[in-house]
């Protein structure tokens, strides 16, 4: 029965057709009577390259439109060069003509450019070839302009939700990140805090994993949007910045949820977790601010956070620069007898954790360059 209804619902949630398909519909039945209301001839070229530039996503159809547009260039300067300046016989010529194109495409490192750059140069030569010095350049202008169409159509009619998507993503992960770093705040200010089962801590655990990837492999997707060479991209800085930072909160909740839990004796221990308490809670505050300046459109549109919201972020704790120096001398070198050794190397360890995580805020919240953060990204 359970794989019945899970067929149904699968076969109820297929759609006839998208709205990327019905985007695609429309911009090829305008541009079809756009070229055919122009009185430059040859107009049918512009729906046919937008038919197969335009794309579900921007990237995609500026990855096709290059080698459209390189092709149909390659293509011309080809056809022109052979039908008028060499003159060979078409066998002969033709053929070579296709060696060459076939030779520049793979120099060019075309994978639907050359095909195209092959079509143009049959076409010109066997049904062109009184006019084909006109024939080429008005063909090249109509893919070039399908070619605009077609990106203009991609990020303004529909387009895709892949980025805000990523976005929500690591912002709703951050969220949970911070929540759970509240959970430990709170223990650490219990006179007699209770242990959360490891069933539970399993659990949470794999929940945050499981966020993490699924981030991850939205980010792979969202690359595609960035067009070519999305490595430079300032959004792709700003994912790094994110995907390191997630990492090293992870890195440091698991091994603080992995500690015994906090002894409240002597008091100057207590007083430790206390302050401890005190700088968790600003840390959570920063990753939550953090997550809303992820969900915020004006980060897309921009290509980067709010310079100044994340300077007030990075100086909630520029208190705490010193902490961790200040925290152990003036913690250790009051009388620790009452103290086991495995106890003063959990509480070092927690502080040391702790303090990480404040350094990675810090790091994530500072103005980055370009170098830098490919650099990290490696």
């Amino acid at each position: 029965m359970d794989d019945i209804h899970h067929s149904q619902r699968g076969h109820q949630q297929r759609h006839w057709f998208t709205r990327q398909d019905l985007r695609l519909a429309v911009v090829t039945g305008l541009s079809a009577g756009l070229g055919l209301l122009s009185p430059i001839p040859y107009g049918y070229y512009l729906p046919l390259t937008t038919t197969a530039v335009l794309s579900s996503t921007y990237g995609n159809s500026m990855k096709l439109g290059i080698q459209r547009l390189l092709g149909s260039l390659m293509g011309v300067i080809i056809l022109i060069i052979f039908t008028r300046g060499l003159e060979l016989p078409l066998a002969l010529g033709l053929g070579l003509a296709l060696a060459i194109t076939r030779l520049f495409g793979g120099i060019l490192g075309l994978q639907v450019g050359y095909k195209v750059a092959g079509n143009i140069i049959v076409m010109g030569w066997l049904v062109h070839e009184q006019n084909a010095t006109v024939w080429g350049p008005i063909r090249l202008f109509w893919t070039g302009l399908g070619i605009v169409i077609s990106l203009w159509a991609s990020q303004s009619i529909w387009p895709s939700r892949t980025i805000p998507n990523l976005h929500g993503q690591f912002a709703s992960l951050l969220s949970s990140i911070g929540q759970e770093l509240i959970n430990e705040s709170s223990r650490l200010k219990q006179q007699f805090p209770t242990a959360t089962s490891p069933k539970q801590q399993q659990a949470i655990r794999i929940s945050l994993q499981k966020q993490l990837n699924a981030a991850r492999q939205q980010q792979v997707l969202a690359q595609m949007e960035l067009g070519v060479n999305p490595e430079q991209h300032p959004l792709h800085g700003l994912w790094c910045r994110i995907d390191l930072l997630t990492s090293q909160l992870l890195t440091s909740l698991w091994a603080i949820k992995s500690l015994t839990m906090p002894i409240q004796k002597p008091d100057h221990i207590k007083q430790l977790h206390y302050k401890e308490s005190e700088l968790i809670d600003i840390m959570s505050n920063q990753i939550l601010r953090i997550s809303a300046e992820l969900k915020k459109p004006k980060t897309i549109n921009c290509q980067e956070f709010n310079p100044q919201a994340m300077l007030e972020i990075k100086t909630l704790t520029q208190d705490y620069n010193q902490w961790l120096e200040q925290t152990t001398e003036g913690t250790f070198t009051t009388d620790i007898k009452q103290i086991s050794k495995q106890q003063v190397r959990q509480i070092i360890l927690r502080v040391t954790l702790i303090d990480y995580i404040r350094s990675a805020i810090v790091e994530a919240t500072s103005p980055h360059s370009k170098s830098t953060i490919t650099n990290i990204h490696r």
